[in-house]
């Protein structure tokens, strides 16, 4: 009896054992914990070039390391198709928790209730506007919220090939430069530079399609006093004296001879334009195009843009928005990811310029050190690119439509399917507001 007893305790000690063994302990509760946590994700979805990729995906490690938490994770593309995604993903509910967003579109995306507004993250402290210019911050406040922070800032720049310059013996642009200017140095570098008969390089480019109509056509348009739209932003306001003589400003390139036949410039690659391509002296181009255009043209300078005609107009844009949509899992986490974006001094050490020139001012000042010449140069360029005798207009929800509308239509110009300027904005006026009125 004793033996049997004994061995029951034995077994039963045996068990208490095996059992303990299948238990976790209190550190390993712990451990599940930490691992739990770890499991929090963001998305951010961003197109660009391979360079905006690789620093964009180094500044997300950076935040990573800080927060070993947190996962990010990097959905980027071209531009192509972009927003056809984006607006895909919104409407089954799959869209990212952090987006970029172009400058021009941002109140497409408030009208249809897809973003966040920012406001109460910058309350609770988790987004700081401080260094950002309220002004601009201004063109995406809608019913007094805010739904969109600028990565960066951009404006139209002169880019041109010292080279050519060099060897047609003509002086640089400089920022006194007018229009006439402009015109007239464009004419002396238009040549036949092999001896066939025939033009193989030209002054300028097309002085619409490369800087958008957002950044072109609306400078040739300021600079005679007129409007893209209405106050309230309903209807359209080019259809006007002003923007039949910007529209004959643009046509007179072509008319004069100045830049290449429009058929050549419209069989370019995509993505690749005559200046990449060697075929013309001089181009205006947004801003971020810098680090494209170094690559391409080895000796190559950059100045403002020529005076106005009427009046000189000079802005500086929003490059890209940041904005936090409704499908945001973790929105205070999400908001925290957009401040570091935009406000951390070692991000923007890490992103420079691939985001446009940095919207926060005190990294707008510390990466000046950090550019090339020619970088440096650019940022010079913009801090001369400013003038307060003008308001720059907010771009309506619909505006990417119109967008698309107009870019083809004045190349219809161009190309003579309509026979006046006149006609063209007519035309453009109608579709236009047919537009606006259904996001009214």
């Amino acid at each position: 009896m004793k033996k049997r007893g004994v061995i029951l305790i034995l077994l039963a000690m045996m068990l208490g054992m095996m059992i303990g063994c299948g238990k976790k302990p209190v550190e390993n509760t712990n451990e599940s914990a930490v691992a739990r946590e770890a499991t929090k994700e963001v998305r951010f979805m961003w197109w660009g070039s391979d360079a905006r990729h690789a620093a964009t995906v180094e500044a997300m490690k950076l935040f990573e390391s800080r927060n070993p938490n947190v996962k990010l994770q990097a959905e980027y593309s071209g531009f192509s198709g972009y927003f056809d995604k984006l607006t895909t993903q919104l409407s089954a509910k799959t869209g990212p928790d952090l987006v970029q967003l172009s400058y021009t579109n941002v109140a497409d995306y408030v009208k249809f209730g897809q973003l966040l507004p920012l406001d109460p993250f910058i309350e609770q402290g988790l987004i700081s506007v401080e260094n950002l210019s309220e002004a601009t911050l201004d063109m995406y406040r809608f019913d007094g919220k805010l739904y969109a922070v600028p990565s960066g800032v951009s404006t139209t720049l002169l880019f041109y090939n010292k080279d050519v310059f060099d060897a047609a013996g003509v002086a640089y642009p400089n920022e006194s430069w007018t229009w006439n200017e402009y015109i007239e140095t464009a004419k002396k570098l238009t040549k036949d530079t092999n001896g066939d008969g025939k033009i193989d390089i030209w002054g300028t480019g097309e002085m619409v399609k490369v800087a958008g109509i957002d950044m072109s056509f609306k400078k040739y348009l300021y600079e005679r006093n007129g409007s893209l739209w209405t106050e309230d932003l309903s209807k359209v306001a080019f259809n006007s004296d002003a923007g039949i003589a910007a529209l004959e400003f643009i046509k007179s390139f072509q008319t004069m001879g100045i830049i290449p036949p429009i058929e050549m410039t419209a069989a370019n690659p995509d993505g690749v334009d005559d200046f990449q391509l060697g075929r013309v002296a001089m181009y205006i181009a947004s801003s971020p195009n810098t680090m494209v255009y170094q690559e391409a043209v080895p000796n190559l300078g950059i100045e403002r843009v020529p005076a106005g005609i009427e009046k000189d107009v000079f802005w500086v844009n929003p490059s890209m928005m940041y904005s936090i949509t409704k499908d945001a899992k973790d929105p205070e986490l999400t908001a925290s990811l957009l401040n570091f974006m935009v406000n951390d001094e070692e991000a923007g050490s890490i992103l420079k310029i691939v985001r446009g020139t940095p919207s926060n001012s005190v990294i707008r000042a510390n990466i000046g050190r950090s550019l090339s010449e020619i970088e440096q140069t650019m940022l010079a360029c913009i801090q001369k690119t400013t003038s307060t005798d003008f308001v720059n207009e907010p771009f309506p929800a619909g505006f990417m439509e119109i967008f698309t509308l107009v870019d083809r239509e004045i190349q219809n110009y161009l190309f003579g399917k309509y026979k006046s300027a006149q006609e063209t904005l007519s035309i453009l006026e109608t579709e236009s507001n047919k537009i606006l009125a259904r996001y009214i």
